[in-house]
């Protein structure tokens, strides 16, 4: 999911080496939705309102793919992820270094929920719970990655450690995660297809229902198309 063109394995028949742009992740988009206009679905998607505290809102990011988020985690505590707590999150890893690092392209192929929290930020605090919920609801199928916005990573790490939370938190000391996904205040989250596409944005406190909500539309239309593609329909 980096911006870089991707390389494919050495043919050894040929024994050419075939460069894929990233771009061409569409071709996946088409073979997954079986045919459906994905784009066009997710601008429709974008263009609903939430029935929640939050608020689905349009991006430039929505039907591209998403920006390669990659950082050092600032939780959970070290010593969960030494004793190896990094196995069941998907995206990250430990270096040679010793430090536990996220990578959104290691998290595929799953729905990947971004949220932009910040410990001052009184919905952040009151959606907490429904994070933790989406993530137990698809902790087979999902990841979530939590991005401060604004804050001391001393002031983000006392949030998490007074709320809890199974999943990473990487650092944002310099802002460049909030400017590439375009936050403006949290909290913010974007929903990220396992074929790693901005599929929804909302601002505000969300739900655990929210990103289901899209999640069910988007598969649902690709077991439509399924329907629709098989022989004699």
């Amino acid at each position: 999911m980096s911006s870089a063109e991707q390389q494919a394995p050495l043919d050894s028949d040929s024994g050419s080496r075939q460069v894929v742009p990233r771009r061409r992740a569409w071709v996946r988009i088409t073979a997954v939705f079986v045919g459906l206009a994905a784009a066009g679905l997710i601008a429709l998607l974008a263009t609903r309102d939430s029935d929640g505290g939050s608020i689905r809102a349009a991006s430039p990011l929505i039907g591209e793919l998403v920006p390669p988020l990659r950082g050092e985690l600032i939780w959970p505590q070290e010593q969960f992820v030494q004793a190896g707590g990094a196995q069941a999150m998907p995206g990250v890893h430990i270096g040679p270094d010793g430090v536990a690092r996220f990578d959104i392209d290691a998290a595929s192929p799953r729905w990947v929920l971004v949220n932009f929290f910040a410990s001052w930020c009184v919905p952040c605090e009151r959606e907490h719970p429904a994070l933790a919920e989406w993530v137990f609801r698809h902790r087979y199928d999902g990841a979530l990655i939590a991005v401060p916005f604004g804050d001391r990573t001393d002031d983000a790490v006392a949030f998490y450690e007074r709320l809890g939370g199974n999943w990473p938190v990487i650092d944002d000391p310099d802002s460049r995660w909030a400017v590439e996904f375009g936050v403006l205040r949290p909290p913010e989250s974007f929903l990220i297809t396992p074929e790693g596409i901005v599929a929804a944005r909302w601002q505000g406190q969300i739900s655990a229902d929210d990103p289901d909500a899209v999640i069910a539309l988007l598969l649902g239309s690709a077991s439509e198309g399924a329907a629709t593609s098989q022989p004699g329909s």
